[in-house]
């Protein structure tokens, strides 16, 4: 950092070798910063996003973001995408020297994963979660089949690992523990769950959570077509319509994105970003578009907007720290982030902060996906206080 500039750090999948389109993100922040910086930048500095790319590979990560620390003097890295990429990341931001001292740790900010480990303030206290944790989407899914479909029974599919745990916990802890639903898991590198799904249907399941990858959800529905079993099917916001339908009509043309959709019609999902489609003609979303195309940014989707939220949320924690702009400053500017909205997040949610509080979005909305591609937001915003998820949440 100079008296001139603000140098932040990120590492991500930039070229997809990792298979991911997580690159979209980065580059979103980068264009915005482009656009903010000709405003005047934040603190009367210019935003620099200095990058590398990890390939969503956990060593690269961490090789990256030593060097962006230790050689390029960054003041914060921004926006690490994964939990399982981040895991050696975060732990070495968290306390540089490996000596157990965490008073010289790095801000870890806006972290790009909904592991609830994150929002440990003692182990992680360098570390801030922006997405919404898993145990709270799964909890508002939850809190959704009990108010919206009250009186029928819920089942749970998920992947046996800390992600579908963490949903499993969600469903489980809004509708008053595990004995209220019905539950089956699949492991990791599983893709046929036609098993699950048949004793799921025995079990007398007319709403079915689905905390699994897109490949699982695909192969979910297909499998309860094949056995004629049309339950209410729910799954979070990790998983865009778009790539959902993409995956259930086998690929991404008109033909298979139209019948990807016509298989998911009626899903419930949540979402806390206006979308590229339904808020289309909004001035917010206008400006975004014209930002991303004015700034060489990507092709607008859900996660250019994500990239512009991410650092919208940034600039604000910079803006809060101009008259201590360092690394602690910055991380009190943040803990003091209070009912923040960034302009592409939807009404109702929004970003608050404490030093024993470091979940960003604790609010999701839900939302039914149409045949038609467009996504219907149905009732209101639910939040973690109205979900009884379980306190590490």
């Amino acid at each position: 950092m100079t008296d001139e500039t603000i140098r932040l750090g990120m590492t991500n999948d930039m070229a997809g070798a990792g298979k991911t389109p997580y690159g979209s993100v980065t580059r979103a922040m980068t264009s915005y910063f482009a656009w903010l910086n000709e405003q005047g930048g934040a603190c009367g500095r210019q935003i620099e996003l200095h990058v590398e790319d990890d390939e969503y590979s956990a060593e690269k990560a961490l090789a990256g973001t030593t060097k962006l620390v230790a050689e390029d003097g960054v003041l914060a890295m921004v926006g690490g995408v994964g939990t399982e990429a981040h895991m050696p990341v975060g732990t070495y931001l968290n306390d540089p020297n490996g000596d157990g001292d965490m008073t010289d740790g790095v801000p870890d900010l806006f972290v790009s994963t909904g592991w609830s480990g994150w929002f440990d303030t003692v182990k992680f206290p360098w570390t801030v979660g922006f997405i919404p944790g898993f145990t709270l989407d799964g909890a508002v899914l939850g809190v959704y089949a009990k108010e919206q479909l009250a009186g029928k029974k819920v089942g749970v599919l998920f992947r046996d690992d800390d992600f579908g745990k963490e949903y499993m916990a969600g469903v489980a802890g809004a509708l008053g523990g595990t004995d209220k639903i019905a539950a089956e898991s699949y492991v990791s590198d599983e893709v046929d769950v036609a098993v699950q799904v048949g004793q799921l249907k025995d079990a007398g399941v007319e709403v079915l959570v689905l905390a699994a990858t897109p490949e699982v959800v695909a192969t979910s529905i297909r499998s309860a077509a094949g056995l004629g079993w049309a339950p209410q099917m729910m799954v979070g916001y990790t998983i865009p319509p778009s790539t959902m339908a993409a995956r259930v009509g086998g690929g991404t043309s008109t033909a298979d994105l139209e019948a990807g959709f016509q298989a998911l019609d009626g899903m419930v999902s949540t979402e806390y970003l206006l979308s590229p489609i339904e808020d289309e003609s909004d001035d917010v979303m206008q400006e975004h578009r014209r930002v991303m195309q004015s700034y060489q940014g990507p092709q607008v989707s859900t996660l250019s907007v994500y990239g512009q939220a991410l650092a919208e949320t940034v600039v604000e924690a910079l803006n809060r720290s101009c008259e201590s702009l360092n690394r602690v400053g910055l991380m009190a500017a943040v803990e003091s982030m209070n009912d923040f909205s960034p302009s592409v997040m939807l009404p109702g949610i929004r970003v608050s902060l404490s030093d024993t509080d470091h979940k960003a979005i604790e609010s999701l909305q839900p939302v039914a996906i149409r045949a038609t591609g467009e996504v219907q937001r149905t009732g209101d915003v639910i939040s973690l206080e109205s979900t009884s998820a379980p306190s590490g949440e």
